[in-house]
């Protein structure tokens, strides 16, 4: 009978239904969701442990994930069973998830709180985690407002090859707060993903690229857009609006995705904007504190 704390290497088929199902119940009961990002949890690499179960009598009560996309840094989302909360079941999970940071050298954890989960947020305040950035979750609705650009020329998307490497790093050291080393690292583990999209945005029957925009497909054929960015030469000229009306369409017409979700940070409220003018609503917000190891 399996009972307490179990690492694995990668979850099993019987174990993914097993989290599922604790997701579910767990969403249900709070009316929230728990970030826990299924496409990655179905596609963990060969030998390195990064998800945690909780075992009582056979049955998962508490889950734990480590999602690790730098060297520098991980991601860590997780629950457990209302009925079985205030018996220090994350606390052990969290602490066996930060023993395996500390043998990996990673310094820095972020975890993940979805806004409405009052357990989540007071744990991490017991843990003394600092409150660091939060973001909305957004969803597409509607096909939203169309706003003419002063543009004419066609803009095209195209997958990702690994003569985009340099692109790519560029882009997201521009686009985002990463050093060229990190972006680096990002770049090459993601752009070969058996579930991860990357997308060239390019202009004009030159083809000059303009940007890049990311998706992961689900098992469920719902998408999630990530990583979109455009070289600061071409912002604020609705060309961004062009490149994802582009890939919304070929999500829903080539991937047949049955829903849309991106997120954005709160304090972006451009980049919101041309979410909400796109068709995407906001459908809840996550929140995320940070614990820097010695």
């Amino acid at each position: 009978m399996r009972q307490g704390v179990q690492g694995r290497a990668g979850l099993s088929t019987e174990e993914l239904a097993e989290v599922r199902e604790l997701w579910d119940f767990c969403n249900k009961n709070e009316q929230i969701e728990i970030k826990l990002n299924w496409g990655t949890l179905t596609s963990r690499p060969i030998g390195i442990t990064n998800d945690f179960l909780y075992y009582e009598n056979d049955r998962v009560i508490g889950f734990l994930a480590i999602y690790s996309f730098l060297s520098t840094e991980v991601e860590i989302s997780g629950m457990v069973h209302p009925d079985a909360r205030r018996q220090g079941i994350f606390g052990q999970l969290v602490q066996i998830a930060i023993e395996e940071c500390r043998r990996r050298e990673i310094p820095k954890l972020i975890f993940i709180n979805e806004r409405g989960s009052t357990s989540g947020k007071a744990f991490l305040t017991n843990l003394e985690a600092r409150y660091s950035f939060s973001e909305y979750v957004m969803e597409l609705k509607s096909e939203g407002t169309e706003i003419l650009s002063t543009e004419t020329q066609k803009v095209q998307i195209r997958p990702a090859v690994k003569e985009d490497v340099e692109l790519l790093v560029q882009l997201n050291v521009s686009g985002f707060t990463m050093t060229e080393t990190d972006a680096r690292e990002y770049v090459l583990q993601t752009i070969e993903g058996d579930k991860e999209l990357t997308w060239i945005a390019e202009l004009g029957e030159d083809r000059i690229p303009v940007g890049k925009i990311g998706a992961m497909i689900e098992a469920d054929a719902s998408a999630f857009i990530y990583g979109f960015c455009m070289s600061p030469a071409f912002r604020g000229k609705g060309v961004g609006r062009r490149v994802l009306r582009q890939t919304l369409e070929d999500l829903q017409n080539k991937y047949k995705a049955s829903s849309i979700k991106l997120e954005v940070s709160v304090e972006n409220e451009g980049a919101l904007g041309l979410y909400q003018s796109c068709g995407f609503q906001t459908k809840n917000a996550n929140d995320y504190y940070v614990i820097l190891l010695d």
